[in-house]
């Protein structure tokens, strides 16, 4: 059950759940299956379960930037991008992120997994947690003709998933964009031979999203796995609006920390606290999972003493190893017959696409196919672009300098061998059916909708596995005051040199057919002018026009202390004993792609690593 009071809490719930995003509220529903243990879940935003800007997949961002669904995150300054800083839109509702984003549904490769039990995580490889990358979703194929024209001859449908909350699926408009996409990369020999969720291969597809077959609606952890059998039980209390202030520990001499339960305060303003009999469990996210940490007394002791909290646990990679997906875009004027999202932007006609989806659930607004490709540096495949790529590493990745980061050394050894391995990709492409301008401001809000007349497509160019490392940490004692967010971007020089190679690529794609055809000849670009075929040209993209792909990880990360870990191979906070992190802060190395897919798979696996350990 749910409400926005505390009207009939209890004193004490077995387990208290920090987040009702993705992952609280997937170990909500899974814990709560035993009807013999309590569950409270505690999310800061309200229930928004019934609003069509959710519902609808296409209306995704009319929810960004509007405190009534997203926190409004922006960085500060970074360096690496001319001083610009960048917003990062999170779901401030039920479902979390997964009820205001894109709904892209991506998975990891092989290596981008194994690499996390190589960093010390047993049990924590591609082979082990390929199950539960289906356990979380129900997959609908596609009808013939959409096979057809999408070219899913490479999907694996023994590979999906068959029974889970999450409806999959490739929604309902698919225009010529869409069809002549994998015709592109066939053509210029980069077809896609594997499903992506077999973890191996590389070339251009089209994406599937979290989007329900058969009602066309946005498919989510709010909607799907607090869903209405799971909201009527007994043992299971989703509280909305409270705002979590810090985790109660206990400290006993020659033990490890308890935590004991957590304070709140609800909207109207007044304090709660509420005991955990098991287990406190953070689900906040990237960026508010270590800020809550570092409120209760769990961070660096210098960093805890300037914001006058006291210290709990000494641990100064609390925050640190934050990771992103950099991503450039180049936007392309497109052919005067080709359908754009950018015709949307007349009232009328978006009016119009309102209608016809309410009518009918057909249309512009049904979204769901996405147009993507996983690859390397196309000029580093034979032997002597190995050499060169080769001799790129070397001169970029030194370690004489000691480094803040204990496993920075591992982490570039892994880093390293995805970038020279054959089955792996160094980029992630996505075509967005519409203009991106990144001068016209740092919100989303501003720069993806059309600010600059005609109709366009946009190359995005967002790297699979980033070199440099941010952090997001407390300013004070204050829980309502946002974190500072410092992801770094291109900091490290081997970011921008991979990303300019993908850059240069783009022209050679725009040039292809039957691409080239949808495109005007000689048409405009955002920025305006912009021409990449030089590798120069290429280096200057990123820094003019690096957003974010909207997937932080990496902030409490599952390694052991003496490499900079937060949590351990069973998501207990070190030195704690029933502490727990469960969302993509605890990710220690960024996988290729989106992460939702990521987020469901840690958390499925999480319920079970939870009940196992409480038998």
């Amino acid at each position: 059950m749910e409400r926005t009071s505390n009207e009939t809490l209890l004193d004490s719930y077995d387990y208290i759940v920090v987040g009702g995003g993705t992952s609280g509220l997937v170990l909500a529903s899974r814990l709560s299956e035993d009807p013999s243990v309590t569950v409270l879940v505690l999310e800061a935003g309200a229930d928004r379960l019934s609003d069509n800007r959710i519902t609808t997949p296409g209306l995704a961002l009319t929810t960004w930037d509007n405190p009534d669904f997203d926190w409004q995150f922006m960085t500060t300054p970074q360096a690496g991008l001319n001083g610009r800083t960048v917003a990062h839109p999170r779901g401030r509702t039920l479902g979390g992120s997964t009820a205001i984003h894109l709904g892209l549904m991506t998975y990891p490769s092989r290596a981008g997994v194994d690499s996390w039990e190589k960093l010390g995580n047993k049990g924590w490889n591609f082979d082990t947690l390929r199950p539960y990358y289906q356990k979380f979703h129900t997959y609908s194929p596609p009808s013939k003709e959409i096979n057809n024209l999408l070219a899913l001859d490479y999907m694996d449908e023994g590979l999906q998933g068959k029974s889970g909350p999450i409806k999959v699926s490739f929604g309902g408009f698919h225009g010529p964009l869409q069809k002549e996409w994998p015709e592109t990369f066939k053509r210029l020999n980069y077809k896609s031979r594997a499903d992506p969720l077999s973890g191996l291969g590389y070339g251009g597809h089209s994406n599937p999203a979290s989007i329900d077959a058969d009602s066309k609606t946005r498919s989510h952890a709010g909607s799907d796995y607090y869903n209405p059998e799971v909201k009527n039980r007994a043992n299971l209390r989703v509280l909305t609006e409270a705002v979590v202030r810090k985790i109660l520990l206990e400290k006993t001499s020659g033990r490890p920390v308890s935590a004991k339960g957590v304070q709140f305060s609800l909207k109207e303003g007044q304090d709660q606290t509420v005991r955990a009999s098991r287990e406190v469990i953070l689900a906040a996210g990237a960026f508010q999972s270590p800020q809550i940490l570092e409120l209760s007394g769990i961070g660096s002791r210098a960093l805890l003493d300037r914001c006058k909290v006291e210290t709990i646990i000494d641990n100064p990679f609390v925050g640190e190893n934050l990771q992103d997906h950099a991503m450039a875009s180049l936007s392309f004027e497109a052919a005067d017959d080709t359908p754009t999202g950018d015709v949307l932007r007349d009232p009328q006609i978006f009016a119009a696409a309102i209608e016809e989806y309410n009518k009918s659930k057909t249309g512009f607004l049904t979204a769901g196919t996405y147009c993507s490709a996983y690859m390397p540096v196309v000029d580093f495949l034979d032997q002597g672009g190995q050499a060169k790529l080769t001799e790129l590493l070397d001169t970029h990745l030194s370690y004489d300098a000691p480094s803040a980061f204990p496993a920075q050394k591992q982490q570039h050894e892994l880093l390293r061998m995805m970038l020279q391995s054959k089955d792996d990709s160094s980029i992630h492409y996505i075509m967005a059916p519409f203009q991106i301008n990144v001068h016209a401001g740092a919100k989303p809000t501003e720069y993806l909708i059309p600010s600059t007349e005609g109709n366009y497509m946009t190359l995005c160019a967002a790297l699979n596995h980033p070199f440099s490392r941010g952090s997001v940490h407390i300013s004070s004692a204050d829980p309502t005051e946002k974190p500072s967010v410092d992801p770094k971007y291109l900091s490290h020089p081997l970011d921008n040199e991979i990303l300019a190679r993908h850059v240069q690529y783009m022209e050679k794609l725009v040039a292809a057919e039957p691409l080239a055809s949808l495109l005007k000849k000689d048409g405009r670009r955002i920025p305006a002018n912009k021409h990449v075929g030089k590798l120069e040209e290429a280096r200057s993209l990123g820094p003019q026009t690096v957003t974010s792909n909207f997937h932080p990880t990496g902030t409490c990360a599952m390694m052991s202390k003496e490499l900079g870990g937060v949590v351990n191979e069973r998501l207990l906070v070190h030195d704690t004993d029933n502490l727990r992190v469960v969302d993509a802060s605890i990710i220690p190395l960024e996988p290729r792609g989106n992460i939702q897919s990521s987020v469901y798979a840690i958390a499925e696996r999480a319920a079970d690593i939870i009940r196992e350990d409480m038998r």
